[in-house]
């Protein structure tokens, strides 16, 4: 059972945001399609027994990329947003690929980041952090994703990661054949540091790959389901 777990399959994040901003992390068999999120207005999901009402619940075409966008928008090609806007949510879908929802100590804003290795190694959280106009210190939850024992990746990958930043190299242990085993979390929490945000709150029992009862994962299963990572500022 995970921690703040409660019992319509999602919970809420266990971190210092400020009270007018809300967040949800959904679980296996609960998360909503991304054409649901775009197309109900009022209420998310049934089966979370949450009410959205008078929300945007805002669905993205997620590809991996390196792309931000700020909230209320047209475009949907992007792999992270953020809003100052009251009401909208922002959200973004995983299996595998690291979650990231941030806000700052006042609550002026709120974000969603989709992080998989290629989304990290072409500077997704940097692109993002940087078009926002904090207020206050930034607050980060690092979300379910597959942790470094399981995610293999070879020694290409390694390679795209030390070009851009030479640290990342902390994030690699060895693995047989020449593969590498990476950590996504510990290149998240580097490039995190290397812009001044001290405030990293991680979920408990967070490895999709292992915990199965949870969680989906890609690699495990090749499913195209997909968890949900929801937040918004509520007033």
């Amino acid at each position: 059972m995970l921690n703040g777990m409660n019992n319509i399959n999602a919970f809420e994040p266990e971190w210092d945001a400020p009270k007018n901003i809300f967040a949800l992390q959904t679980l296996r068999n609960t998360s909503p399609s991304k054409e649901f999120l775009n197309k109900n207005q009022t209420k998310l999901s049934t089966n979370l027994g949450f009410e959205f009402i008078n929300k945007k619940a805002i669905g993205l075409n997620q590809s991996h990329s390196n792309i931000s966008i700020e909230l209320p928008s047209d475009d949907r090609d992007a792999d992270a947003s953020y809003t100052t806007h009251n009401k909208v949510v922002c959200s973004i879908r995983t299996a595998d690929c690291m979650p990231l929802l941030i806000t700052d100590e006042v609550g002026s804003f709120v974000a969603a980041i989709h992080a998989g290795w290629r989304g990290l190694a072409s500077s997704i959280i940097e692109n993002t952090l940087k078009k926002i106009n904090a207020k206050g210190k930034f607050i980060v939850w690092i979300g379910p994703h597959i942790s470094q024992e399981f995610f293999e990746v070879g020694a290409e990958v390694r390679n795209i990661f030390l070009e851009n930043d030479p640290s990342s190299a902390k994030a690699f242990t060895n693995a047989a054949n020449g593969k590498y085993f990476l950590s996504m979390l510990k290149v998240a929490k580097l490039k995190l540091k290397s812009l001044g945000v001290q405030k990293i709150f991680i979920t408990k029992n967070f490895c999709t790959y292992k915990n199965a009862n949870n969680f989906y994962s890609y690699r495990r299963e090749a499913s195209k389901e997909r968890m949900t990572s929801l937040i918004w500022i509520e007033e």
